[in-house]
């Protein structure tokens, strides 16, 4: 039997490639979370988490006033009158208000050295001078400029943060730089408290990030939502410490930031969710005495009439003052995304863990067993993640976890596939090399029923012999024979009582040595001494006599026999240890077949004995179990199947098959159903072929000293009788005659030391009719006639020794 093939995509090396896949998605991870297309996809992801999360509660200290709508007259470049503008910060401010907050779209702003028309900043800064709490924007650009940059303006200067720390790490990087930067007018930025704001072209559909600190000319300043937070909670400058690439410590509290310092914003809910004013109630006076008391105010244009507009999850269009108000409320109640250096590292892990994950997944051979695995991990995952963003503020990365998972799923549910196929490609091609080289029985090859032959016509069962009684299983031979003889002879009333008793071929055999007695008194010779009643190794049917018919008496007690005799299944092609005799069945429908075919088209008496001419091979196998045995189990096993499988092939090759495997031999038949001329010819073959591959494959066995296996092949050609037993639903079929008894005992002759194959004169002649060069003779040699133990007749022999094979 052919040994199975591993399968080309095992479940190690599938464990094997899914880890490769999530080793390098980490890699990848690691060099390309910060390029546009994946900033793009994971924004994405991040404002779905959003809407599933919904709005949240908002600071109720801050609070909006609106411009909603453009006013006909302006100074210069405002987007409102400069009085009306500081009668309204005037109202705030009388109505309790701490902080004023300007938005950076109410104000011109223009870059170093350019003349603008600053009338209307001028008078505004005049009016706002006795007030001590607005905050001023001015704006960065992030985009590089060509040629020097122009110093800030001493304001903004006074402004720098001025405590630092640093972990030295590869993976912090330093804060944004700008590299240039837009101002409004010079006197307003010296009689208020200025702050920076972010000009940025957007990777993403949303603005994701604020940037607290920013750097120029080699310090580092704050933004309009940290200077409007510092100065509503009363801390000085020094009170805020920069912690490069991981946070801000503002006094005891920790503001979570990534690597970046960028502070990823936690939207609190669309446009209106902060309580607004509108402008024009605020100069009417028709506001509550104390409706801004201790709040921080935000004075800016409403989204309708704003040229700038800030893309969120919740709204495409947020006003830039409403945007602020969510970045001072994150920084008011230390509430933003948690995206810090931390988080990116458990980011690794959990790429790392799905690699585990399906790398276990891969044991299991169903595509169906991986795909609903996957299923159920990425539900998990992703409920997990949604659960960590609601509950803990947590930013932890879809993009790349969901590109592992889809990845994985689809190379496992790929493999399996191939594996799945390549198994049955090899299952296909396995048991078409099995059908190739496995040698069919006595049954597969005669106990064919022909589809309309369901019955034996009138003739044909006048042609058939009754069958003989089958051998009892304690009769069985020691080499798994069923040495049948060819018929049996009347018996007399005297005979029958002990007759009863025993076996058909124990009856028969027991008349055969009478006869023999009988012969050997008139020529004066001592006879045999009577031999056992049981088949076996030292017992050898006669050659064949001609037959006598039976009395019905006999007829009657065989068929009784028959009937009660133990139905047995053909034996299975597994060798095994201790073979049991083997008897296969076939039905009666097949003895008129056989009859018929060419085959069998011998004399008359061939015909109704079923006898045929075949060429039967004999391979003893001397001292193989015992050597089989000490080797333990496992290698027992593999050594009995490999000597057993050369043997098979090597039969079948030249056109025989095995009739029996036995404890320490093997017979082999050919010619049977259809014989030909070839027969002989093709049993020696296959015998000198056996000879020389027994020997090679000895040699390389390794064999421990003292240890060996020897064997002898013996061959014989002549008549052999087809014995069909049982009924028509359990027919039975088995082999018997004098060929195949002195095949089996011709390596117990003198000729047989030492040799690897001995073959009769009979077996010769016949070989010489086909074998017209002689070839198949070489290295033969004629041996004297040499008596067969359990045989009244010398037979003519020739042997070939295994050197000169």
């Amino acid at each position: 039997m052919t040994k199975s093939l591993p399968s080309p995509i095992t479940r190690m090396s599938q464990a094997m490639i899914v880890l490769g896949i999530c080793a390098a998605l980490i890699v990848a991870f690691v060099n390309l979370r910060d390029k546009p297309f994946i900033q793009l996809i994971e924004g994405q992801l991040l404002d779905w988490r959003f809407v599933l999360r919904g709005p949240i509660a908002v600071d109720p200290d801050i609070e909006l006033v609106l411009i909603e709508k453009t006013p006909e007259k302006v100074e210069g470049d405002m987007a409102i009158a400069a009085v009306d503008l500081s009668s309204g910060i005037d109202a705030i401010a009388a109505n309790g208000a701490r902080i004023v907050v300007l938005d950076p779209a109410m104000l011109p702003m223009s870059a170093p050295g350019e003349v603008t028309d600053t009338a209307g900043e001028d008078s505004l800064a005049r009016k706002l001078a006795g007030l001590d709490e607005v905050i001023v924007p001015y704006a960065f650009s992030l985009q590089r400029q060509s040629g020097a940059r122009s110093a800030l303006p001493i304001p903004i200067q006074k402004t720098a943060y001025s405590v630092f720390r640093q972990r030295e790490s590869a993976s912090i990087k330093r804060p944004a730089e700008a590299g240039g930067y837009l101002i409004p007018s010079p006197e307003l930025l010296q009689s208020n408290h200025p702050g920076h704001v972010i000009n940025e072209p957007l990777q993403t559909s949303s603005r994701q990030y604020a940037y607290p600190i920013v750097g120029y000319g080699g310090s580092y300043y704050p933004s309009l939502a940290v200077q409007a937070y510092r100065r509503w909670v009363g801390l000085p400058m020094e009170a805020i410490e920069v912690n490069f690439g991981e946070s801000l410590n503002i006094g005891s509290l920790y503001l979570p930031t990534d690597n970046r310092m960028r502070l990823a914003v936690n939207y609190h809910g669309p446009g209106g969710s902060y309580k607004r004013t509108r402008f024009s109630d605020l100069l009417d006076g028709s506001l509550p005495a104390d409706k801004f008391k201790d709040k921080l105010v935000l004075v800016g244009l409403a989204a309708n009439i704003s040229a700038s507009h800030v893309s969120t999850p919740f709204d495409s269009a947020m006003s830039e003052v409403e945007y602020l108000a969510n970045v001072i409320d994150n920084l008011n109640r230390m509430n933003p995304l948690i995206r810090s250096q931390q988080v990116v590292v458990f980011d690794i892990l959990l790429l790392a863990l799905i690699g585990l994950f399906f790398a276990l997944v891969a044991a299991a051979r169903s595509i169906w067993a991986v795909l609903t695995l996957a299923v159920i991990a990425t539900v998990l995952f992703v409920a997990g993640n949604i659960q960590a963003f609601i509950l803990f503020n947590l930013w932890l990365g879809l993009t790349f976890p969901l590109m592992a998972m889809i990845l994985c799923t689809a190379v496992l549910m790929t493999a399996k596939h191939v594996s799945k196929r390549r198994r049955a490609a090899l299952k296909v091609a396995e048991e078409a090399e099995e059908t190739q080289f496995a040698a069919p029985w006595t049954f597969d090859r005669v106990a064919k029923i022909a589809p309309e032959e369901t019955a034996p016509t009138e003739a044909e069962e006048e042609d058939t012999e009754p069958e003989p009684e089958p051998v009892p299983e304690e009769e069985e031979t020691e080499n798994n024979l069923t040495l049948t003889p060819a018929d049996e002879q009347p018996k007399t009333p005297d005979e029958r009582p002990l007759k009863e008793t025993a076996s058909a071929a124990t009856v028969d055999r027991l008349e055969e040595e009478e006869e023999m007695t009988d012969v050997s008194a008139a020529q004066n010779v001592t006879p045999f001494p009577p031999r056992k009643t049981a088949t076996g190794p030292n017992s050898l049917p006669v050659p064949p006599k001609p037959t006598v018919p039976k009395s019905p008496d006999t007829q009657k007690q065989k068929e009784s026999a028959a009937a009660t005799q133990k139905n047995k299944k053909p034996a299975s092609l597994i060798p095994v240890l201790d073979t049991p005799a083997r008897e296969e069945k076939i039905s009666l429908t097949t003895a008129s077949k056989m009859a018929k075919s060419p085959a069998a088209k011998m004399s008359s008496a061939s015909k109704a004995n079923n006898e045929f001419d075949v060429a039967v091979l004999f391979i003893n196998m001397s001292g193989f179990k015992t050597l089989a045995k000490s080797f333990g189990p496992t290698r027992s096993a593999q050594f009995l199947h490999a000597i057993y499988t050369l043997i098979e092939k090597t039969v079948v090759k030249h056109t025989g098959f095995l009739e029996q495997f036995g404890e320490s031999d093997v017979v082999a038949v050919f010619g049977l159903p259809e014989g030909s001329s070839d027969d002989a010819e093709n049993s020696l073959r296959a015998a000198r072929e056996l000879a020389s591959a027994l020997s090679d494959w000895g040699e390389k066995q390794g064999l421990p000293a003292g240890k060996s296996a020897n064997f002898c092949i013996c061959a014989d050609y002549g008549p052999v009788k087809v014995h069909l037993n049982g009924d028509g639903e359990d027919p039975e079929v088995s082999l018997s005659g004098y060929t195949i008894g002195l095949a089996s005992r011709l390596d117990k002759t003198v000729a047989a030391k030492g040799a690897g194959v001995v073959v009769s004169e009979n077996m010769m002649s016949k070989v010489s009719e086909t074998d017209l060069t002689g070839q198949l003779k070489d290295g033969f040699t004629e041996q004297p006639m040499q008596q067969i133990p359990g045989s009244a007749e010398s037979v003519a022999l020739w042997r070939c020794e295994l050197g000169a094979i």
